[in-house]
């Protein structure tokens, strides 16, 4: 992966009613974003256009705010105060301003935020970078004007992996978050699910019936591959442990499937599960202590959390009589899963604060295999809506759907962290 350097420099510090005044609460209404306003860019760089625009769609797939769609209003003045009060007329809370410059073969971008309501700055930032670090540097400015109003890092500059045939055979692909520059990680010329990435980045699990068996790989940073689970059945839905150390999956050995714990220093196995029924798609919650998975030991599939050594087993008082994929959220609010409806598979939400079942999708065929954004406030997930699977995303009361691929069959999605 190509790593560019940014300087990054802090000319303000965020004031701290920012963070108090725009603090995001999820209900069964939804919730309010914020109105905010992207200026025409400044600067003599030809491509500014194209970068107005990419950050507008990084603010728009923040789940944070809603971008005031092109307006046509007379700006030409160099007050102040009645700037802001032009935008408030567009009913913009919030006002974002770029000039663009090069200096000494670099691009230099000088962005800067505006309270509209009281006129103030909240805060103003330079970064630079190559010519051709146009995305990186707006992804990075996004991110810090989501943290000025949340506390929490923005999603611009993270990763989704996912399953897709378009080369022919099922291989492991990654794309940025909004769907762009996809690329190819696996060549194994075999069918290839559930990948998973560790929270480093540099160990990719994944199942592979590259040896004519459904058997639980490790791929790592280099090249080097691992299998780590061979059995007569398949080894699946791995998830790594916040910390990298652990990893969990399901297995189906001696005709019954349970969840296994995987040290990934060590290479020890541990069994977890021990019940007839069938378990599977485990998921670490966010401290790492617990897990969330899927079983039917007591008739249909249903959503339960045990402890990380396989204790407490509780159920999760979810929706329908057929339930699968879960998925915890990173600040540890809600479950994500997939729940039978019709014939077809919905995504809902459950809320652990209020032990509310929330149904985020509908009218998008069969939508399955839920997974958070690191900063809880999107989810994306696959649907057949097209007619092929293809890869989604949402905000997490199920508005401002985006699709992300058009090529092929595309499954599996995993968030990286």
């Amino acid at each position: 992966m190509k790593k560019i350097a940014f300087l990054l420099l802090f000319i303000f510090t965020l004031p701290a009613f920012c963070q108090q005044e725009f603090e995001i609460n999820l209900s069964t209404k939804g919730y309010s974003l914020i109105n905010i306003a992207v200026d025409r860019f400044k600067g003599n760089f030809e491509k500014r256009e194209d970068m107005r625009q990419i950050l507008i769609r990084d603010l728009k797939l923040s789940g944070i705010f809603s971008p005031i769609k092109d307006y046509a209003i007379n700006l030409v003045t160099n007050e102040k105060e009645n700037r802001c009060k032009k935008f408030l007329s567009i009913e913009a809370k919030i006002l974002v301003e770029v000039e663009i410059s090069m200096e000494n073969n670099m691009l230099v971008l000088y962005g800067k935020v505006t309270d509209l309501e009281s006129c103030k700055m909240i805060f103003k930032r330079q970064y630079k970078g190559s010519t051709d670090s146009q995305k990186e540097l707006i992804h990075t400015f996004a991110d810090d004007i989501v943290f000025a109003f949340t506390g929490t890092r923005g999603i611009s500059n993270t990763k989704i992996a996912f399953v897709s045939d378009r080369t022919g055979h099922r291989e492991v692909f990654i794309m940025d978050y909004n769907g762009d520059n996809i690329r190819q990680l696996t060549k194994l010329n075999s069918t290839t699910l559930f990948p998973a990435v560790s929270p480093d980045r540099k160990i990719i699990a994944f199942t592979s019936y590259r040896d004519n068996n459904p058997d639980l790989f490790l791929y790592f940073l280099g090249g080097k591959i691992k299998r780590i689970y061979h059995a007569e059945g398949i080894g699946s839905t791995p998830d790594f442990s916040p910390d990298g150390k652990l990893m969990v999956f399901s297995a189906s050995k001696n005709g019954n499937t349970d969840i296994y714990l995987f040290h990934i220093d060590s290479g020890e196995i541990e069994r977890l599960t021990k019940s007839p029924a069938i378990d599977t798609s485990p998921k670490f919650s966010p401290n790492g202590k617990a897990i969330v998975f899927t079983s039917d030991r007591y008739g249909s599939p249903q959503i339960y959390t045990m402890t990380v050594e396989g204790l407490n087993i509780t159920k999760i008082r979810t929706v329908g009589t057929y339930n699968d994929q879960p998925c915890w959220s990173p600040d540890g609010k809600y479950i994500a899963y997939s729940s039978m409806k019709k014939g077809k598979f919905q995504i809902y939400l459950y809320v652990f604060a209020t032990g509310e079942n929330i149904q985020l999708t509908r009218d998008m065929g069969s939508c399955e295999n839920p997974v958070f954004s690191p900063d809880s406030r999107r989810i994306a997930f696959q649907s057949n809506k097209t007619g092929k699977y293809q890869i989604y995303s949402m905000n997490i009361n199920g508005s401002n759907v985006v699709k992300l691929t058009s090529k092929g069959n595309n499954t599996c999605p995993y968030w990286v962290k």
